[in-house]
């Protein structure tokens, strides 16, 4: 529909209304010129509400599409997939080792052979299978500490079997473990962050489940009603005595 301009003519009336003049002293001329102002008040107050009524868009009208949103946890995202490739990166170095050709006895080797299968085998089970977990339950504090116990444990079998490395094997093979130990470390200490945020949060959850289920203990105040209690007793009304007669 074409817009309407027919306000436009409102201000035309203004000037047939004309202004109060002497002919207007009388109260049924003021009245008659109010009136006129009145009108031309409504005519120019419908013409702007038309021409906003055009303008502007519904306040129903749909929002443009907004991209996706982000992920409340985004940052735990982005932490699971650290650890991820770290234990992708970790099975690499540690595959790359030759602990037979080392330049070490056999209690050393045998003790490092057996270093190297135990932390494989973590960070082919036991690491994919705590990720799950938390993805599973992301605000789990018993999911999230199992992880971070295991990567302490990853770091002090990791920093013993790169020892062995540094002190017995060649220099190539030793040399990307110091990096894999810091990031490694890192990442524990992201970990026990997290740990203690979900602990607080726990205990604070638990405080409140506490304080609510002692409110909800407290006994219900009783109002008792003693039938035998005898009513207290009216006081008998006493009757005005009669005037007595003025004596003459």
């Amino acid at each position: 529909m074409p817009p309407n301009y027919s306000f436009l003519a409102a201000p035309r009336i203004l000037e047939h209304l004309g202004t109060p003049g002497p002919g207007l002293d009388d109260a049924l001329g003021k009245v008659a010129f109010i009136m006129k102002i009145a009108l031309y008040l409504l005519l120019a107050a419908v013409a702007s509400v038309q021409l906003t009524g055009q303008a502007l868009p519904s306040i129903n009208q749909a929002p443009p599409a907004t991209s996706a949103k982000t992920s409340p946890d985004s940052g735990l995202r982005e932490l699971l997939l650290m650890v991820q490739a770290m234990a992708q990166k970790f099975d690499a170095d540690v595959a790359r080792l030759r602990i037979d050709r080392w330049k070490a006895d056999a209690q050393n080797k045998q003790q490092s052979e057996a270093n190297e299968v135990a932390i494989r085998r973590n960070l082919a089970d036991a690491v994919p299978d705590m990720l799950r977990r938390i993805q599973a339950e992301p605000d789990s504090l018993i999911a999230n500490f199992r992880l971070y116990r295991n990567l302490n444990a990853l770091y002090d079998s990791f920093s013993v079997l790169a020892e062995s490395a540094g002190a017995f094997g060649p220099q190539d093979q030793y040399a990307p473990l110091p990096a894999d130990i810091a990031q490694l470390d890192q990442l524990r200490r992201h970990f026990a962050e997290r740990v203690d945020l979900l602990a607080g949060a726990s205990d604070a959850e638990l405080a409140h489940l506490r304080a609510a289920a002692a409110k909800r203990a407290q006994p219900a105040s009783r109002i008792v009603v003693d039938d035998n209690h005898p009513s207290p007793k009216k006081k008998p009304k006493t009757s005005p005595s009669p005037a007595q007669p003025l004596q003459q």
